[in-house]
């Protein structure tokens, strides 16, 4: 009979305790919060930094790909115009011969690096990297206001 009575006790306590921490759960009646539209709106500024960005290094790789074209391009114009030179020095005796053949040479190389910066500046500007979105200023103003605040919510000062 004792122990009828102490598994009573026992039951009764630990039915306390469970209902207690249930009720307790159950006390808190403010509802958790919900996403809010800062940071929907943050999310969604996120995104189109995103896809901005994208839309940068698409840009970005058509312009490295134009430049080395031209490059290219130009390098051969160059190599092209020495190898002529090379060539036509073999067959050249006098030196206005020669003359005329550094003449052309300079001139080819001339031409080419016109027709190059021509090309360069037919590209036209670098195209500019979008700008990083920041967290909204008010949270971080809420953050400074917090750190100068102890537990207990007073002031440390």
């Amino acid at each position: 009979m004792h122990k009828g009575k102490e598994f009573a006790a026992v039951a009764l306590l630990t039915g306390s305790f469970l209902s207690g921490s249930f009720t307790s759960a159950q006390a808190d009646s403010t509802p958790s919060p919900s996403p809010s539209a800062s940071i929907d709106s943050y999310k969604s500024v996120q995104e189109q930094f995103k896809r901005e960005r994208d839309e940068y290094m698409q840009a970005m790789r058509e312009r490295d790909l134009k430049m080395r074209i031209i490059n290219m391009t130009f390098k051969n114009a160059v190599d092209k115009a020495s190898a002529d030179a090379r060539f036509a020095m073999l067959n050249a005796v006098t030196p206005e011969q020669k003359n005329s053949i550094a003449t052309a040479r300079r001139n080819a190389i001339a031409q080419a690096i016109t027709l190059r910066d021509s090309a360069i500046l037919a590209l036209g500007p670098m195209p500019t990297p979008p700008a990083k979105p920041d967290k909204f200023a008010h949270e971080k103003g809420e953050l400074k206001v917090e750190s100068k605040m102890d537990q207990k919510g007073r002031s440390k000062r």
